[in-house]
């Protein structure tokens, strides 16, 4: 009498799936779209910085400019204006994984991007606080759980 099994067919499953846990279009990506509104939140509407204090004050002079574009008249910098910049947002492939950029986001007749004028200016703004790199690990523990109870 033969015996067969499955044992070869099971091992292979299971390294395909680590397979899987290496590609960064699984959790990386998964864990980059999870936390992009959370950036975004936190910088546009609530106007905080990494370290979840306020990003700055805008001055008067830049006010008058906020005016044009039908802006609040509150000082506190949500670092939008023309929404060009919230609206940029894009997952970038790395080697590593994914990261969000801003594409094509070029100050007017510079080449310094609106994100490091705005570094430059106040600080760690777009560097990711605690609550959202926890974010990035449930959805990322997540996804590996649901790819392993495929």
């Amino acid at each position: 009498m033969q015996v067969t099994d499955n044992i070869p067919f099971v091992i292979g499953t299971i390294l395909a799936k680590f397979r899987e846990l290496e590609n960064p279009e699984t959790v990386s990506r998964a864990a980059a779209l999870a936390v992009l509104p959370e950036l975004h939140d936190r910088i546009h509407v609530q106007g905080k910085n990494s370290k979840g204090s306020k990003i700055g004050t805008y001055s008067n002079s830049y006010m008058k400019v906020r005016e044009r574009y039908n802006r609040t008249s509150d000082k506190d910098v949500v670092a939008s204006l023309t929404r060009q910049l919230e609206g940029g947002y894009t997952l970038k492939a790395t080697d590593k994984g994914y990261t969000i950029d801003n594409f094509g986001n070029t100050i007017e007749n510079d080449s310094k991007t609106k994100i490091d004028y705005l570094t430059e200016k106040y600080g760690d703004i777009w560097l990711l606080t605690e609550a959202e790199l926890e974010i990035t690990r449930i959805v990322a523990e997540a996804t590996a759980q649901e790819l392993f109870l495929k």
